[in-house]
């Protein structure tokens, strides 16, 4: 326990206060602050891998999302569907026995459309993060068209420079 102890002691006076750092000094303290993402790639990334569209949603690419959503449950879906059914499926209803020809046609086909819906799940995924990088692009574009003015005086008769600027 007392080594513990000392070891954080010792790194807490090794390590340097972040709240003191005075190294940093600009002319302008607003190009000193970093600017705080809109949307997340990371986040966005996961959130697709997790559930399709979920990513695109997240980035606000609504429509997108809700459609990749759509298309990956549609195709892993029906394609689970057209693997297991086929015309005996259902044999129990009737009295008639039944003979349900060829499995592998219809297997391959609902292998081939869960492959694709797979397939559309994970470049949904990979495409997430750029969403939310074009959403980050959109949302600094409409913030840069106001920006404040404040100038210091030029001349010793003039005022300061003070208001806004909208650029269109």
């Amino acid at each position: 326990m007392k080594t513990l102890a000392v070891f954080i002691l010792a790194s807490a006076v090794v390590s340097p206060l972040k709240a003191q750092d005075n190294t940093r000094v600009s002319a302008n303290s607003t190009d000193t602050l970093a600017t705080p993402l809109y949307r997340s790639p990371k986040r966005a990334l996961i959130l697709g891998s997790l559930i399709p569209g979920a990513g695109h949603i997240y980035a606000g690419e609504y429509w997108r999302g809700f459609v990749t959503y759509g298309a990956t449950a549609g195709a892993i879906g029906e394609g689970v569907m057209v693997y297991i059914w086929d015309r005996c499926t259902f044999t129990f209803l009737s009295a008639t026995p039944c003979k349900s020809g060829a499995q592998w046609p219809r297997q391959t086909v609902g292998v081939a459309m869960v492959g694709l819906g797979i397939w559309e799940w994970i470049s949904s995924a990979r495409d997430a993060a750029h969403a939310a990088e074009r959403a980050n692009a959109k949302h600094l574009r409409h913030r840069a068209m106001v920006t404040p003015i404040i100038e210091a005086p030029v001349e010793a008769r003039s005022g300061w420079r003070v208001g806004t600027e909208i650029r269109f």
